[in-house]
């Protein structure tokens, strides 16, 4: 990496506060590449629904110490793991054909996000739905997604093991 930014990077994530998640939520086993740099996303079941969450930690920040835009929206992408579920789609991949973020409040250092995913309608050929995040019980931001059923992707079921055998 040049001018030596791996130590910086290095430093940066082993910065990460302590996640302490509220009772009830598990690790979700994080995936290759960018699930992996983007830290330890956790998730329990409330009322049939997957609820996903983490904590806001140094390297999620932007110049301004809130929460980077950039992680609101690929956290509120990452929730699509709950819309697989109420889609009773658990083991198929659902990529992201559009996602649409309104930021209503800043998220600051050490907040616990939490999303919300509603499946609001389903076609023949894509699922559209709702995101909503939280910093303790208060809208942070809203998305709206349309995601496409794609190929069988049992991995995906697997990386909610935890969380699907705690319930």
């Amino acid at each position: 990496m040049p001018n030596g930014r791996v130590a910086e990077i290095s430093a940066l994530v082993g910065d990460d506060l302590p996640d302490d998640p509220p009772a009830g939520f598990r690790p979700i086993k994080p995936r290759i590449g960018f699930h992996l740099m983007m830290g330890q996303f956790y998730g329990r079941m409330e009322n049939g629904l997957l609820v996903v969450a983490f904590r806001c930690s140094p390297r999620h920040l932007n110049n301004h110490g809130s929460c980077h835009g950039g992680m609101i929206a690929s956290f509120a992408d990452f929730s699509a793991y709950s819309l697989r579920l109420a889609a009773e789609l658990p083991e198929t991949s659902i990529p992201t054909a559009s996602l649409a973020v309104e930021y209503l409040r800043p998220v600051r250092r050490g907040d616990w996000v939490e999303a919300r995913v509603q499946l609001t309608r389903r076609g023949r050929r894509l699922l559209f739905c709702r995101v909503t995040g939280t910093v303790e019980g208060v809208e942070v931001f809203t998305a709206s997604g349309i995601f496409v059923p794609g190929a069988h992707d049992p991995g995906g079921l697997e990386v909610l093991s935890a969380v699907l055998d705690a319930s």
